[in-house]
């Protein structure tokens, strides 16, 4: 992969890649040329075979292992077969399905591209479902993960919100703050440099995440003169990562904020501290799940900008607990280190 050149034929900033110390962002051409219009046009054609009741068509745009939430865990599917002969709900166009009223259709409403990478993209789409008679059963708000797994572009992470007509518009007020201020928390942990505020904001059971990038790997990677690593894709059968996690396990996770602090600020000056991304989101919601596009910002000790972070993300609540439960990302936005310092 190589940056290729600006939009538009000039030379732009770091139009031909990054600058040294500088990670990939939104900036170069790589990271949305190709991304951005492949990846809505599976999404498009993947919801052509959901309106069209046509499984195998489905199954075309999709990645396997494929992980969807259908509520607040995610349902992991194998492989094609296994969708073909037991799709979970939000996917199970098959005739007779008893997810399916009779003679009910679909009409797409909105989708968006929200992040994107040489890796992979993430998408919003949402549509309505009807009855025979034309009378809307409800809305489907969803959040795709979409990779680009050895040169194929396919779906391989999905959450929906199904919320039937009579709760359209029902706004569930803790939901959004609850998702806001995970974010802030996880933001005020690195900050503090608190491995127990990080631990707080998450969500215990099964998580599954779709990895465009990692960001402390990119930071270092970049540090180290090699920015492009971590965003191959030849050879690539799958970004998604599961795993479960429990009070046990909670215990063993270490953020080693020495070697973050090392990478994080890049060729701008020391990192300092981190704040959620202003203008992070809510996308989605309902009684026990959100879906959200979130970031952050990080900065030195003067308050200048070192970089710009977004991600789309999953929170759910149980026993009594909102947490984080997983996502696609991340995609660097803007590394201030490949801007002209004079």
């Amino acid at each position: 992969m190589t940056a290729g050149p600006a939009a538009g034929g000039g030379p732009g900033p770091a139009s031909e890649g990054p600058r040294p110390l500088g990670q990939l962002d939104a900036r170069l051409p790589a990271s949305y040329l190709e991304p951005v219009p492949a990846g809505l046009g599976v999404l498009t054609r993947f919801f052509g075979a959901l309106a069209g009741r046509d499984l195998p068509g489905l199954a075309e745009h999709l990645h396997f292992p494929l992980a969807t939430y259908e509520g607040i865990e995610p349902v992991l599917v194998p492989d094609a077969a296994a969708l073909r002969d037991s799709p979970p709900p939000s996917l199970d166009v098959r005739p007779g399905s008893r997810y399916l009223q009779p003679g009910c259709y679909d009409l797409l409403d909105e989708v968006a591209a929200h992040i994107y990478a040489p890796t992979g993209i993430g998408c919003s789409l949402s549509y309505s479902r009807y009855d025979a008679r034309g009378h809307r059963i409800g809305t489907s708000d969803g959040i795709y993960g979409l990779a680009n797994n050895n040169g194929r572009w396919g779906i391989q992470w999905i959450s929906t919100i199904f919320t039937p007509a009579a709760a359209i518009g029902v706004r569930y007020a803790d939901a959004e703050e609850a998702a806001l201020r995970r974010n802030r928390d996880w933001m005020l942990g690195y900050s503090r440099r608190d491995q127990d505020i990080l631990n707080s904001t998450q969500q215990f059971g099964t998580r599954a995440h779709l990895t465009l990038s990692n960001p402390r790997d990119n930071a270092r990677n970049a540090r180290q003169g090699n920015p492009l690593a971590g965003y191959e894709v030849a050879g690539v059968t799958s970004r998604l990562r599961v795993s479960t996690l429990t009070p046990e396990t909670l215990g063993e996770l270490d953020a080693n904020f020495e070697q973050f602090a090392e990478w994080a600020g890049g060729g701008v000056g020391p990192w300092a501290y981190t704040i959620s991304w202003p203008r992070g989101r809510l996308l989605h919601s309902t009684v026990d799940k959100t879906h959200a596009l979130l970031g952050y910002l990080r900065y030195t000790d003067d308050h200048r900008l070192t970089s710009e972070t977004h991600s789309l993300t999953v929170s759910t609540y149980r026993d009594g607990r909102w947490g984080s439960a997983g996502g696609v990302g991340v995609m660097m936005y803007h590394d201030l280190s490949n801007d002209d310092p004079s």
